[in-house]
């Protein structure tokens, strides 16, 4: 309860989950609410089975729960450590008894990003995560699509000449291989900077984080580009906190 009163302005809620995936609690329930998910079972979740099957923490991509919202999980297992075996070896792993996780709404993390923005660069921000999934866009209805689907091309398509799709391609292309960049683009009748930088945590390639700048003037472009370095890193901190 107390980690969620510290992150309340990114996460959604706590939970503790027993070794058979089951609900523990959930933080700042009440009781009627408590009774009704106690004892119900998540294991099926790749937020439960992957931390129990590698020992390790857990980034989700887009997750709908059950109540239909789509959010992002973090998860981390937890470790039973008893035995003679382990004083001896600091490094060895324990036994899987659970997990605590949480799960960030996505628009919460997209308003956090989006309030960080200069509102006269008139600049857009953009996620998605490693296996192309969209997870933060200014249109809605993106969410949760991939990049190379019909809808998001088809967009494309009606928004600006071949050159223009092959180049935003080639721009989502690079950037989910890890790579950080920017690129240049005529498109909707202005030309745009778009760049992108990885979200990096633990090692691992989390997300891919975009900003588009129109250039309305060039140090704008160059002060938006500067702004994409810094919430890779706001990024990187703010799942730290949670």
């Amino acid at each position: 309860n107390d980690r969620q009163n510290y992150t309340h302005a990114l996460t959604d809620f706590y939970m503790w989950l027993n070794q058979d995936g089951k609900i523990v609690w959930i933080s700042n329930i009440n009781s009627t609410v408590y009774q009704k998910y106690n004892g119900f079972d998540l294991s099926y979740r790749p937020y439960f089975a992957v931390p129990k099957n590698t020992l390790t923490a857990y980034y989700s991509s887009l997750i709908e729960s059950n109540d239909k919202v789509p959010r992002l999980y973090v998860s981390y297992p937890i470790l039973s450590k008893q035995g003679v075996e382990y004083h001896n070896n600091l490094t060895k792993k324990g036994s899987f008894s659970g997990l605590v996780a949480t799960a960030i709404r996505i628009q919460s993390l997209g308003n956090i990003l989006k309030s960080q923005l200069l509102p006269q660069f008139n600049s857009t921000i953009g996620l998605v995560d490693n296996d192309g999934i969209i997870l933060y866009a200014n249109d809605p209805s993106y969410i949760g699509k991939h990049v190379s689907g019909k809808e998001l091309q088809s967009a494309l398509f009606s928004a600006g000449s071949a050159n223009s799709i092959n180049s935003l391609n080639k721009v989502l292309s690079i950037s989910l291989r890890g790579n950080r960049g920017s690129e240049d683009i005529y498109t909707q009748g202005r030309l745009k900077t778009i760049a992108y930088e990885p979200v990096i945590i633990e090692g691992k390639h989390f997300l891919t984080l975009y900003v588009s700048s129109s250039h309305n003037l060039a140090s704008n472009v160059a002060i938006a580009i500067d702004q994409l370095k810094n919430f890779g890193i706001s990024m990187i901190i703010i799942i730290g906190l949670v």
